[in-house]
């Protein structure tokens, strides 16, 4: 095996203080994702990340520099080989620093009910997608990342390798800060980057292949990506075996609603892979939980999202039990069989993720940010309703001023315009289910501002209050509304959204929440008989540090320690999955 240049003959200098000049990072809050700024921001990048993968994807700018496999199959001293894989990561910090701290650790024992397993920090790390929030910034990777990381690990004796795949967040720059960050041999603390490309092929003992596939924002495969893969196939022995890692799990959002939703993973396999059953594992992030599917086949390929490296947890009660891989419903005439797959265990469980849901009724006010919205709606839409009936707790209250009456359609249609269009955000199934919740969250805005204009006009009306005091109260009482119940009415209607059917606004969901708790990543160990197996580890909680100048008695390299004393609690989601080598198929006949 190579070896990895030392980050240094001594441990660097414990920082004195946690201001960011002497931690050269500054620890960061969880993102706010329904914050306006935030969602504006997002848009933005989102469009112009748009423009440029078209008319300028850098994958193809990367075809000159080496992309020579880095090899890793010379057996350990110790006999295993092993590597952990993490995705979704650099969120908020005491999150992120949670996983972080778990990886860094040399050893790991993982409790399963009464029984124990003892794994050891991976010699490679990979990161899986989506490595910063919201957008891809040399600030961001600095501060939700970069930092997080180095405080766990920042040095070590037993230097560790590391790769990147990137995601969607990630090529919201169009890929620039991800080839800066993980495409110039950087040490992230004890971590070394060595890949030059956003994609990458490691040879690894007892005749595993880690390949990385780079697929933008969800499109094709570039045609230099692919004519680097067909090289690296022409490598691989007969009875070698490839552990895939692709930043979004195609598999769970494909079937007859999105019958194409494979197509270009499955193109990758069907044309690149010179055995379909050389492919015994894929790795995948994207979706903040952790969902392994398995083939029902002889070769029983595993599929495993693993996207709770950090980031807002996001539910699992909406994956699908059963799969098939490609789609029947798929028109490609030269797919693959379908092969079924089955879901065979998800973190957090189904009945879990439905119960968090109704967290949104409270956590939807930790978007102070977002309330300003529904108050501005109120606000607008509220004064001019009362511009338009102004004669209110009299005989003639129906009598309208046109000007404003016009305004107040013209608004009330824009609302249920938009609110439509937001039910149809991440998907376009259910369109009759989605009209009617966007309705009734429409009307249930309507009917908060439209009580509110009545109920205080009618009280100023029975207290005697003459003008002005009307024309004052009723913008005031709106607003209030607009902060205290708009939100309210929002998250119910993404309870009834999330009722409609999968991608329905459940994003958004559990966004709102921004739930830090339920973390996971994957380590796998390489047998010296070449068998693999993949430990599911899982942290309930995420843990809030502080910062520690002192290493204590026990010499402690890290830089952060948990603030009530009490160390993240590692454990496994189910029984570790024994993955064997391929069978190699007997020659043929004489």
């Amino acid at each position: 095996m190579p070896q990895l240049p030392s980050p240094g003959a001594e441990p660097p200098p414990r920082p004195s203080s946690d201001q960011p000049a002497e931690l050269s990072f500054t620890p960061r809050s969880r993102v706010r994702w329904l914050a306006p700024g935030m969602l504006a921001r997002t848009g933005v990048g989102v469009a112009i990340s748009e423009v440029f993968g078209t008319f300028a994807d850098r994958r193809e700018l990367q075809r000159t520099e080496s992309g020579a496999p880095l090899d890793l199959s010379a057996p350990p001293a110790s006999g295993a080989f092993w590597l952990d894989y993490v995705a979704d990561i650099g969120d908020g910090f005491d999150a992120a620093a949670t996983v972080a701290s778990q990886l860094a650790a040399e050893q790991l024992e993982l409790p399963l009910g009464p029984r124990r397993y003892q794994t050891q920090a991976g010699s490679l790390l990979v990161f899986g997608g989506d490595e910063c929030y919201p957008l891809a910034s040399r600030a961001n990777y600095t501060d939700r990342l970069v930092g997080p990381y180095r405080m766990m690990l920042p040095w070590t004796e037993r230097p560790r390798w590391l790769v990147a795949l990137p995601g969607n967040h990630d090529w919201y720059d169009g890929l620039a800060s991800f080839l800066r960050q993980f495409c110039q041999g950087r040490w992230i603390g004890g971590w070394k980057t060595v890949q030059s490309r956003s994609y990458f092929a490691i040879k690894l003992p007892g005749g595993w292949w880690l390949w990385g596939i780079d697929i933008a924002l969800g499109d094709d495969i570039d045609k230099p990506q692919l004519d680097y893969f067909r090289d690296i196939a022409e490598l691989l022995d007969p009875d070698d075996s490839i552990i895939l890692c692709w930043a979004m799990p195609s598999w769970v959002e494909s079937g007859p609603e999105n019958p194409e939703g494979y197509a270009p993973l499955e193109f990758f396999e069907r044309t690149i892979i010179p055995d379909r059953a050389m492919l015994r594992l894929s790795l995948s992030g994207d979706l903040h939980h952790y969902a392994r599917y398995q083939g029902l086949d002889l070769a029983g390929q595993q599929k495993i999202t693993a996207g709770g490296g950090g980031a807002y947890l996001y539910g699992t009660h909406h994956l699908p039990n059963k799969l098939n891989l490609p789609p029947v419903e798929s028109k490609d005439p030269n797919k693959h069989p379908p092969v079924p797959y089955r879901l065979e265990r998800c973190y957090p469980s189904k009945p879990t993720s439905r119960r968090l849901r109704a967290g949104v009724l409270g956590q939807v006010y930790r978007n102070p940010e977002f309330c300003l919205v529904p108050m501005l709606l109120y606000l607008v839409i509220g004064t001019a309703v009362s511009r338009a009936f102004p004669l209110l707790g009299t005989d003639r209250w129906w009598v309208p001023n046109t000007a404003p009456l016009l305004l107040t359609l013209v608004l009330l249609g824009a609302v249920w315009l938009g609110l439509n269009a937001f039910t149809g955000v991440n998907g376009r199934r259910y369109p009759a289910r989605r009209r009617l919740v966007g309705g009734a969250h429409t009307l249930g805005h309507t009917v908060s501002i439209v009580g509110t204009w009545a109920g205080v006009a009618l009280g100023t009306e029975a207290a005697g209050w003459t003008w002005p005091w009307p024309s004052v109260a009723i913008p005031v009482a709106e607003a209030l509304v607009g902060v205290g119940w708009g939100p309210f009415v929002v998250a119910i209607y993404l309870l009834l959204a999330d009722r409609v059917g999968p991608g329905v606004n459940t994003d958004e969901l559990f966004s709102a929440q921004a739930i830090q708790d339920y973390k996971c990543f994957v380590r796998l160990r390489i047998d010296t008989d070449g068998a693999l197996t993949v430990f599911p580890v899982k942290i309930e909680r995420a843990v809030r540090w502080r910062f520690a100048p002192d290493p204590g008695p026990d010499g402690d390299r890290r830089w952060f320690l948990p603030v009530d004393g009490v160390e993240p609690k590692a454990e496994l989601i189910e029984e570790p999955i024994l993955i064997t080598k391929r069978p190699v198929p007997p020659p043929p006949p004489v």
